[in-house]
Parts: structure tokens; C-alpha cells; sequence
């Protein structure tokens, strides 16, 4: 037999191979926008809020102080209108304050109240678990491994931008 009957050419192994993060990336995203997924995640935690108030809690304890609510959508990656609804809504739930800047006036700032920081606090420990139990039993080296390959691989997407179908390359 030839050898490429016997085995696919480095280029078709290549394809295989992208496919295979392919699919696995898109079961990732989908396991995390999984409406059942965040069900179970508010749930542990006890802060039944939505899925993007959820990025949006993240985002402003990241965020350290009060984020501007322009820079707090550029953050979550958000159109501003999603933002502002979420934001009435977790005001109201009183996990969040608005404040005008005080160097810039026309600047709202957005910040957690202390009640805000648990419910971010407790959506942490539940991840933080989570994680802990589905990689038990991956050795040190695995996660190493995964943790350098991963970053690696969001940086080079986030890089590259998409191209016309048509284009070539």
C-alpha cells in the first residue's frame, strides 16, 4: 500500500486536528452559555441573577472601583443598552450603586455594594470548586500545560481577524 493510504497526509492530520479544537472550543461555549449551566451556578451560590449580570458582577469586582459604565460595557464586550437594562436591575437588587464622576460630570461610575461582593464572592467559590473537582484528576503538568496552550490560543484568535469567505489565505 502507498503510504498516504496508509495514514492521512500531514495536511489532512492538520485539518483533523483543527476541527477537533474547533469542536471542542464551540461544546465549551455552549457548556458555559448553557442555560441549565447557569441555573446550577446561581443556584450554588445562592444570586439569582442573569447570565450577563453575572459577566457584568465579574467585570466590575475585576475592575477594583467604580467603572465608568462605557468602559464597563467595552469591558464585558456588551452593547450599552444591555448593560443599562442589567444595571437597573442589579441597582434595584441594590448589588450595585451609580455615582457621578467627580472630575467629569457627565461620567456615571458603577460600583458593588457590599451585598454585590458577596454574591461575586460566592459565584467564585462555586466556580473555584467546580473547576477544582472537574480537573482533580489532571496531574500538575496537564494543567500547566492546558493554562500556557489556552492563553495562548485566545491571544492568537483575538489577533486575528476574520476574513472574507472568499478571500484568499
Amino acid at each position: 500500500m502507498p503510504p498516504s493510504a496508509e495514514s492521512p497526509t500531514p495536511s489532512s492530520e492538520r485539518h483533523e486536528s483543527r476541527h477537533h479544537v474547533q469542536t471542542a472550543l464551540e461544546r465549551l461555549i455552549r457548556l458555559q452559555q448553557s442555560r441549565r449551566v447557569h441555573g446550577e451556578l446561581t443556584s450554588a451560590s445562592r444570586a439569582q441573577v442573569s447570565q450577563p449580570a453575572v459577566v457584568l458582577l465579574t467585570r466590575l469586582q475585576a475592575g477594583g472601583g467604580g467603572l465608568a459604565i462605557g468602559d464597563l460595557a467595552k469591558l464585558a464586550r456588551m452593547d450599552m443598552s444591555l448593560v443599562s437594562r442589567e444595571l437597573r436591575k442589579l441597582e434595584a437588587d441594590e448589588l450595585v450603586t451609580r455615582t457621578t464622576d467627580t472630575r467629569d460630570g457627565r461620567i456615571t461610575r458603577v460600583g458593588l455594594t457590599p451585598k454585590g461582593r458577596g454574591v461575586v464572592r460566592r459565584l467564585r467559590r462555586v466556580r473555584d470548586r467546580h473547576f477544582e473537582e472537574a480537573l482533580s484528576g489532571w496531574t500538575d503538568d496537564d494543567l500547566a500545560t492546558l493554562g500556557t496552550l489556552m492563553g495562548r490560543f485566545v491571544d492568537d484568535l483575538s489577533a486575528v481577524r476574520y476574513r472574507e469567505a472568499d478571500e484568499p489565505g
